[in-house]
């Protein structure tokens, strides 16, 4: 009877695991995003000083500011290796992909850049 007891306990503990482990990963989004070459609010001094910050971590710090919590499976993405324009507001030769809760999804939609390009 012990053991029966001891099974079951085991079986539930590991259903209530896979259960809760699809449930996180469902609850996150993908963001893929295109930056401007320049012109981006992280780009701004702000999030550039001190000294020479990567552009990746600007953008990781504008985000943590403006309440964007949880920010996993970060990466900057070289999509062509030519520039085909120079002005700032072109379109940057990187791709940042990094995923986010559904909560902080739902800020990001209103959140400039990024109210332009999620829907």
């Amino acid at each position: 009877m012990i053991r029966k007891i001891v099974v079951f306990t085991l079986l539930a503990l590991v259903s209530f695991a896979c259960e809760k482990e699809s449930d996180t990963i469902s609850d996150l989004k993908l963001v893929s995003f295109r930056p401007n070459q320049c012109s981006e609010p992280w780009d701004l001094e702000k999030y550039n000083s001190p000294g020479e910050i990567s552009r990746e971590n600007r953008l990781k710090n504008y985000l943590k500011e403006k309440g964007i919590t949880t920010i996993t499976n970060f990466e900057a993405v070289t999509s062509d290796s030519g520039s085909y324009c120079k002005a700032c507001t072109c379109p940057d030769n990187h791709v940042f992909k990094f995923t986010v809760t559904l909560q902080d999804y739902t800020k990001l939609k209103n959140m400039e850049p990024f109210s332009t390009y999620l829907s």
